[in-house]
């Protein structure tokens, strides 16, 4: 039996399998601290490998879900227009699969060449609301339009009440979305104040560091505590000094405290970042 991955469950096994393969490399090698720094490397990249790809479907499926509740409207008010002309139901679904709703009409698509191979429409429907549950709005409107039909009474006046609903919810969303602007600005200006903070603080305070480094530099009172140690902590600490700031030495003073301050402003920028899309758009994940 062939077992089909989707997209987020096959990141997850590349992710598992360059780590392993990666410490496993750590584990044979003889040199203790060439050991600590593959295994400390591997964990890292793990994390990078996992969180970025997944926070990027998240973020496009988020996205695509918000188009088709903005064209689900238009869809119900042309399955009416196809009803009204004398079309059986799945006739005006197969006629409605060949307008253009965006990501919308990829599902509809889909439901109806499904119903054109032979599938029963309440079946159909079914699995067209089970792909898109993630949305209460999509997951309640798909499910009136189905017991609308199969339970019979005025199906065209149900259906039209439903768009104008989803049409004024939309509308109310969008308003909503317009008053939290004032919010959001003021929370990415409160990162970029932060971020100008710490930049004129490295730009200040790494000459200090510098000097408290020199023979005689000790009495500053200035000491970076992976200076004499290798441990999982400082290979962290030591990747943006070395990487993104080509500083020579980031294990010494200079690194490690500009490491800190680069994880403080990356800190702040993901979690104001979730607040943002929280706010506006419902979900912390469509902030980042």
């Amino acid at each position: 039996m062939k077992i089909k991955l989707t997209i987020e469950q096959r990141v997850v096994l590349i992710a598992i399998s360059i780590t392993a393969f990666l410490i496993i490399l750590g584990l044979l090698s003889p040199d203790e601290k060439t050991r600590i720094g593959v295994i400390s490397n591997a964990f890292i990249l793990f994390a990078f490998m996992l969180i970025l790809p997944l926070i990027f479907l998240r973020y496009q499926r988020e996205k695509a879900i918000r188009e088709m509740e903005e064209k689900m409207p238009a869809f119900l008010r042309d399955l009416v227009e196809a009803l009204n002309s004398g079309l059986p139901f799945h006739q005006a679904i197969i006629a409605c699969s060949k307008l253009d709703y965006g990501e919308l009409s990829k599902e509809i698509k889909k439901m109806a060449n499904q119903i054109s191979w032979g599938m029963p429409v309440n079946k159909a429907l079914d699995q067209f609301i089970d792909r898109v549950k993630s949305s209460k709005k999509l997951y309640m409107s798909l499910k009136i339009l189905r017991e609308s039909y199969f339970t019979g009474g005025d199906v065209i006046s149900t259906l039209n009440s439903l768009a104008d609903s989803l049409t004024q919810l939309n509308e109310v969303e969008r308003e909503k979305g317009s008053i939290l602007n004032q919010y959001v600005i003021l929370i990415y200006a409160i990162v970029f104040i932060f971020v100008a903070i710490l930049v004129a603080i490295n730009r200040l305070m790494i000459p200090i560091f510098k000097v408290s480094e020199m023979p005689g530099g000790e009495v500053v009172g200035f000491k970076s505590p992976c200076s004499e140690s290798s441990n999982f902590i400082c290979e962290i600490m030591a990747i943006p000094a070395q990487y993104l700031f080509g500083i020579g030495d980031p294990k010494g003073m200079a690194g490690y405290y500009v490491s800190i301050f680069f994880y403080m402003s990356t800190i702040i920028a993901i979690a104001c970042g979730m607040v943002v899309g929280e706010v506006r758009e419902g979900s912390a994940i469509a902030g980042l």
